[in-house]
């Protein structure tokens, strides 16, 4: 799993997807300098940290703002002679002021289409006033590579003011005050738990809890069984220490106590600390500990409750600031954002009003975050009345890079976690190390109230888990745990591919009967777009009565829009999630949840542009009986978006000679876009192929002029002119013009993606056009993947894929090929299409030994294997085996293969196809059935 860190994945897979990755991963591999956690967002995309040759950090933040995209090079700056010199670079004020305070140095890295990335140092003296708003000139031959690392590193350090405080980290502090001595334990724990190679026979309570929080549980191990004679008394003499400890009058020795028994999965002695404690810095450090372990739990209100109870009390100034932000952050959740807001900037004016707490620096950078993270700043914040410069707030008073280091160290750690003792440790006591370094991250980031990184760590180790019993190494953990786990702290993408390689390798109904739990109605702000994209992922597996609950609650939502936003403080575009939810349950609901569907659709006011594409989506599912006259009359009549307009015309002249002849009208006028499928293309006279034929040929000579004259290439994501021509070119291959289509496939003129969707065309129809066309198309493919650079690009091996299924003599050399580049998804699809005995043992073999995802591929290859009669007894039992055993994604290989064949079905496997149905999604259940009806 890619898009956050975790244990085993590979490097590239972490780095996530877009223009931050690019350049995270240059000054990782290229510089080798420490990329800080992603989550501190202060309008700056990444920051990074010079380290130098002995590999020491200099604690120098740069921040690097990324732009990817022909967009960001629309104004070119020229020369006297009209040559280029680079591009203008415009931003707003307020990021003026961010980015040129004098504090963190700041470069601009542009990115263009083609991967090359040029920078520029973002100065004062660069920039450019003459204009409506500020810019700054990227210079053409200024492109980011390795020589350019010791300007960086100097830029970097030259605006760094080095701390006082730096070097005190293992001697500890002098003269702490009592009243801040928890605080800093749980806060900075590096600052007062003893060195782990430090001589320990004295220790006080509060460096026993920061040696706990630090992860030094292994150090203390000698503490607590000290007297103990031999390993065999350790676990008695460790119980009897902590029993000392929880008796002890100092309540740091009874957290400790506490902590220790929750790392030890016995958290029972937790719910008492705070009625134990006394002193007003007991009762914040014990509400701040409580939050921790309800939001654990996803008791937000709970957690609530326990920090509300102690601010009734007389608390330090920076003890109510920290309090403060932990309010803010569990009012944001449960959709209370005005007084999330209300209780932040108290907290950073708190926090502002005591500049000698080095504690208060860190707090105050967590609630500027949080403030961040509620849409409400933007480059300051407005609080007491005073303008509150964000790196002000991070590098003032004693400590300048106190939560910088504090922070960064985590995430270093977080690397460090997923990398040490992998090779010199078992793997019992390597998960036992990385769980308890997870656990002390998660509380750290807790208890500051750095609801970011809770998150990720909490996200990171179940990620680790989840890579734990994909391994076998955890058969106690549940997968259902695991996700949960993912539902409430992760990214949408990051749920969606938990979800989606969940479905792939478990074999039994686990992950509809834990969908089946989730409530939409008990959503919070960081759970609510993960639990639509559950029922997203897993809606056409859900029991018609929880797919009318999740159906009827969208349509409810849909008419309160407002009210759910406030409820979740939701930053994600509503109608569009909804309108998928609906989509992905349609076809599980009941009936008559259908027609409520329809005709809550039908009676809407107005579908606008924004999410007329999904809507269309939805309305693809509903029966030919909702397109009757009456309704598409209704439909034309409201004023829906133009892509939903030609929908409702489209169906229209599906059952209407006057509508039908309108739609060949636009086809001779050129609009071509109203040819959506093969079946429209086999309506079309000769002529009007031609007509569509030549249009497409303009097209492609106007965008290859467009491309050599000014470099842009052009982004469709849907290109109904190439659709329509494929379309055509099926239907009547010999009437269109397939020079200018091998032209504008060889050409840059269209963007990569875009040559997606004709590949795969090509892929699974090529096969049934004439010799001559498919020979033509082969030499132009062989011409695009010699001249492909990006080997690791999906289009590199589609084309490869499509070279398969046109031309039989060369498919054996390209299976081959494939199968030493490990490509054995395109192998198995290759074999569904092209079944032959000789790839028999290959299939089973890749069933047998390949991982998730292979053997999927594998599992639909074998069923047509067996419905050609291939492989004998074998590949029969193999496939009754997948049947009745495999994980939800090979059973629907299984039935796909099944559908889209035309051979006959054996008795044998019709019986357990249907005994197969009820474990398939909806939508495939009734195509199967259809099937097997025949």
């Amino acid at each position: 799993m890619s898009g956050t860190l975790g244990v085993k994945i590979p490097a590239e897979s972490r780095r996530g997807e877009g223009g931050e990755s690019q350049v995270r991963a240059f000054f990782s591999d290229t510089f080798q300098w420490c990329v800080m956690s992603k989550d501190l967002d202060f309008g700056t995309d990444l920051w990074v940290m010079p380290v130098n040759a002995e590999g020491v950090p200099s604690f120098a933040v740069l921040g690097v703002q990324v732009k990817k995209g022909a967009s960001y090079f629309r104004y070119p700056k020229k020369d006297e002679q009209g040559n280029l010199v680079g591009w203008w670079f415009v931003f707003d004020a307020n990021h003026e002021v961010s980015w040129t305070n004098g504090r963190i140095a700041h470069i601009v890295v542009l990115i263009s289409d083609e991967g090359t990335m040029y920078w520029s140092k973002i100065e004062s003296s660069q920039i450019d006033h003459s204009c409506q708003m500020p810019r700054i000139l990227v210079r053409k031959d200024h492109v980011l590579k390795k020589t350019d690392e010791e300007e960086l590193s100097e830029f970097a350090c030259s605006t760094y003011e080095k701390s006082a405080f730096n070097g005190v980290v293992w001697n500890g502090l002098k003269n702490i005050k009592n009243q801040d001595r928890i605080r800093l334990a749980m806060l900075a724990p590096r600052v007062i738990a003893p060195h782990v190679n430090k001589h320990i026979d004295n220790l006080k309570g509060h460096e026993v809890l920061a040696s706990l929080l630090y992860g030094n549980e292994y150090g203390l191990e000698w503490y607590w069984r000290a007297g103990s004679g031999s390993m065999a008394d350790v676990a008695m003499q460790k119980g009897k220490r902590k029993d000392e400890a929880w008796a002890s009058s100092d309540w740091c020795w009874k957290a400790a106590a506490a902590f220790y028994d929750y790392l030890d999965g016995q958290g029972g002695r937790l719910d008492e600390l705070f009625s134990v404690a006394k002193s007003p810095e007991e009762r914040a450090a014990s509400a701040v500990m409580q939050f921790a372990f309800d939001i654990d739990n996803n008791d937000w209100s709970a957690a609530l409750q326990h920090i509300e109870a102690v601010m009734t009390y007389d608390l330090y100034p920076v003890d109510k600031a920290w309090l403060l932000v932990h309010e803010s952050w569990a009012m944001f959740e449960l959709g209370r954002k005005d007084e999330a807001i209300s209780a932040g900037s108290n907290a950073v004016s708190l926090c502002l009003q005591n500049p000698d707490d080095i504690t208060a620096n860190g707090i105050c950078g967590v609630a500027v975050r949080l403030l961040w993270q509620y849409d409400w700043i933007w480059g300051n914040v407005k609080s007491s009345e005073k303008q509150v410069d964000v790196a002000a707030v991070i590098q003032s008073s004693d400590n300048p890079i106190f939560w910088w280091l504090e922070l960064g160290e985590r995430s270093i750690a977080g690397n460090a976690v997923s990398n040490r003792w992998l090779h010199s440790i078992g793997e019992r006591e390597k998960n036992y190390s990385l769980k308890r370094h997870f656990t002390s991250l998660i509380l750290q980031t807790a208890f500051l109230g750095d609801r970011g990184g809770w998150r990720r760590y909490c996200c990171m180790q179940a990620e680790n888990a989840y890579v734990q019993i994909e391994n076998g190494n955890e058969e106690g953990t549940d997968i259902v745990n695991v996700l949960e786990a993912f539902r409430r702290c992760s990214s949408r993408d990051d749920y969606r591919k938990a979800l989606r390689s969940a479905i792939q390798r478990t074999s039994n109904s686990r992950i509809v009967e834990y969908a089946e739990t989730v409530s939409l109605d008990e959503s919070t702000h960081s759970t609510a777009l993960n639990d639509l994209t559950l029922f997203q992922c897993i809606g056409d597996y859900l029991s018609a009565d929880k797919a009318d609950e999740v159906c009827r609650w969208c349509l409810t939502t849909m008419a309160s829009v407002r009210e759910y936003v406030r409820k979740v403080s939701a930053t994600f575009n509503i109608p569009i999630e909804l309108f998928k939810t609906l989509k992905a349950c349609y076809m599980a609901t009941s009936r008559d949840v259908q027609e409520e569907i329809e005709q809550w659709f039908l009676e809407l006011p107005c579908v606008g542009e924004s999410y007329a594409s999904e809507a269309q989506n939805l309305t693809i599912l509903f029966p030919e009986s909702f397109w009757g006259d009456d309704n598409l009359a209704i439909l034309l009549q409201r004023g829906d978006a133009g892509s939903l307009q030609q929908w409702y015309e489209y169906k229209q002249s599906s059952h209407d000679e006057e509508s039908e002849a309108q739609w060949h009208v636009k086809v001779k006028s050129g609009q071509v876009d109203v040819i959506k499928r093969v079946d429209d293309a086999q309506k079309l006279s000769e002529d009007e192929i031609r007509r569509v034929s030549d249009c497409f040929s303009a097209y492609c000579a106007e965008a290859i002029a467009s491309y050599e004259q000014s470099g842009v290439i052009a982004v469709h994501g849907v290109d109904h002119m190439l659709s329509a021509f494929l379309f055509c070119g099926y239907a009547h291959p010999e009437l269109v013009d397939w020079d200018s289509f091998a032209k504008l496939m060889l050409s840059n003129a269209e963007a990569l993606q875009d040559k997606r969707w004709p590949l795969k065309f090509l892929i699974h129809f090529s096969n049934e056009l004439p010799d001559g066309i498919r020979e033509e198309l082969f030499s132009m493919l062989s011409c695009f993947v010699k001249s492909f650079e990006d080997k690791a690009n999906i289009v590199y091996w589609l084309a490869y894929e499509a070279m398969a299924s046109l031309c039989e003599d060369e498919r054996q050399n390209i299976i081959d090929y494939l199968i030493s580049n490990k490509r054995y998804n395109a192998v198995a699809r290759i074999v569904q299409r092209f079944p032959a005995e000789r790839y028999v043992q290959l299939m089973v073999t890749m069933l047998k030994m390949g991982p998730a995802g292979m053997c999927d591929t594998a599992a639909g290859a074998l069923t047509k294997l067996e419905l050609c009669n291939f492989g004998g007894v074998i590949v029969t039992e193999t496939v009754e085996d997948i049947m009745a055993n495999g994980t939800l994604a090979q059973k629907e290989w299984v039935a796909e293969a099944v559908i889209e064949s035309t051979e006959e079905i054996p008795a044998r496997m019709r019986e357990r196809l249907i005994a197969l149905e009820d474990s398939i999604g909806s939508s495939m259940r009734k195509a199967l059935k259809e099937k097997l009806d025949v």
